[in-house]
């Protein structure tokens, strides 16, 4: 190897050697031997460059060499620090300071692996970087969180959201935290911060955890209570069961304003050649819209100073979940209450009707829940036509929703092997066994009036939207000002609407 690719492959070593060097200077049992291995690896490098720099002393066959005079090796040694300088990236105002203090080539050697350590950034790799663990502040909400998940009497909670969400089960291990009141928990989050507490009175120091700020941002306390709350909600929300996802689509929106919802017609079968064997031109069909406008729930709660002295976490904690079934019911009630517009016969669509209307075709002759009504409203349902009315759309029923009062019967019509309305039950094939892949009683419908509607997810009839796809109700905080504390707002965004009255059918009953 010659003297060029030796010093770049000592200046590659260099700056290897600085990449295990620790950012603190402190090696452990682990990261030491690499280190020493690297460094005796550049003396090896450096031992090979100065055999090439400097003349074989020990050759006893040639003579030797007469020393260079002054101007000679004062040339040698101003090239060799440049030459170092430039392999290893380094300013050239480091070079002209040692030139002219009269360093030697060995001592700036040397100088340069110092130097690499103190001015290469540091590495990036995502493999070998070094990733900062936990700080105190967020050691200690992790903790606290964890503390005050199982003072609030809400672990079940989070737990059973997690298995419903097919996430990992959560762990409680608040440590050091155990036991502590939420008055203590304030205290703490200000001795991290540095603040003396010594002489503040309980209102006063709560009152100092929930303005503090060591940035712009909120105070630990007020972060540590809503990572709790957010959370709560969250989980509490996650397991409230609901009726509205079986027969409503899922679907969002970007903004507030009302969002179109289209329906197109179909070509229907494809057309023959002419005679001179041309294709025919094929016209694109006017479709259907229907519009989807959101709207905001919510509600705003305090967290005072009173409560925190008082240490009501637990009572907190239960208005917490309470809110978060709140948010679900609040998604089944919207759903229900568009289902019942113009007398149950659901909203009123572009076309000024009803989204159950005669007009429409899909409203069915009145008739007890039965195994020949029922399929007389499939058939109702499949002989739909699309928005051109060019094809019969075919829709085969997928949920029955009915009133609770009703639930039993439907169930046994659907999943009898043999007719149960005939007199000799073991003579007759039930005709409608298994029609309905999900039959929905709830106590929010009355009477006998029924409704099929198809796989909400293939053709849906009404929609439920929320903004930005943000299923989820969440908490923001704000320092009170009217209020002695922290206000904690829950928002919801969303709407459900009528979009299509063909995957749907209902039927008064009698």
């Amino acid at each position: 190897m010659n003297l060029k690719a030796l010093k770049r492959k000592l200046a590659t070593l260099q700056r290897q050697l600085h990449a295990l060097t620790p950012a603190d200077g402190t090696f452990t049992d682990a990261s030491r031997p690499p280190f020493d291995a690297k460094k005796a690896e550049i003396a090896a490098v450096e031992t090979q460059i100065r055999a090439i720099e400097t003349p074989d002393e020990d050759d006893e066959d040639d003579e030797d060499p007469a020393p260079p005079d002054a101007a000679t090796a004062e040339r040698q040694r101003v090239l060799g620090i440049q030459q170092a300088t430039r392999a290893a990236q380094l300013p050239t105002a480091l070079a002209d300071a040692h030139i002219t203090n009269g360093t030697t080539i060995e001592a700036f050697r040397a100088l340069v692996i110092d130097e690499l350590v103190k001015t290469q950034p540091p590495r990036t790799d995502p493999a070998q970087a070094i990733v900062p663990g936990e700080d105190a502040i967020e050691k200690a909400i992790r903790g606290a969180s964890q503390w005050l998940a199982i003072k609030g009497d809400v672990e079940q909670v989070l737990v059973s959201a997690a298995e419903r969400r097919k996430e990992p089960r959560p762990t409680f291990d608040p440590g050091e935290f155990r036991g502590m009141t939420l008055l203590e928990l304030a205290k703490h989050c200000l001795e991290l911060r540095g603040v003396k507490t010594r002489g503040l009175d309980k209102m006063a120091l709560v009152a100092q955890a929930f303005t503090y700020r060591a940035t712009q941002s909120t105070s630990d306390f007020a972060v540590l209570l809503e990572n709790v709350m957010h959370k709560t909600l969250q989980a509490q929300y996650a397991i409230t069961p609901d009726t509205w996802t079986q027969w409503c689509a899922r679907g969002t929106v970007s903004d507030f304003r009302a969002h179109n919802r289209y329906r197109f017609g179909m070509f229907g079968g494809l057309d023959a050649l002419t005679q001179n064997g041309e294709f025919r031109n094929k016209a694109i069909l006017d479709g259907e819209k229907e519009l989807v406008t959101l709207t905001t729930k919510g509600n705003i709660i305090n967290v005072s100073r009173q409560m925190i002295v008082n240490d009501d976490m637990g009572v907190f904690m239960r208005l917490l979940t309470m809110l978060g079934r709140a948010a679900r019911l609040s998604e089944e009630i919207a759903a229900y209450a568009e289902l019942a517009k113009n007398s149950n016969l659901g909203p009123t669509l572009n076309d000024t009707k009803s989204l159950f209307h005669a007009d429409h075709n899909n409203i069915g002759t009145g008739s007890a829940l039965a195994v020949n009504a029922l399929d007389a409203d499939a058939v109702l349902l499949a002989k739909q036509k699309d928005v051109n009315s060019n094809e019969f759309l075919d829709i085969q029923p997928w949920v029955l929703l009915l009133p609770r009062e009703l639930l039993g019967d439907a169930r046994v019509i659907n999943d009898a092997q043999y007719d149960p309305d005939t007199a000799n039950k073991l003579q007759k094939p039930n005709k409608v066994r298994g029609l309905f892949a999900r039959i929905v009683g709830t106590a929010r419908l009355s009477g006998t009036r029924r409704y099929l509607f198809a796989d909400p997810s293939v053709a849906p009839a009404f929609e439920m939207a929320f903004l930005e796809g943000a299923a989820e109700p969440v908490i923001e905080t704000k320092d009170g000002w009217n209020v002695d504390g922290t206000e904690m707002k829950v928002r919801h965004d969303l709407v459900c609407a009528g979009v299509d009255f063909r995957p749907a059918v209902t039927n008064a009953g009698a």
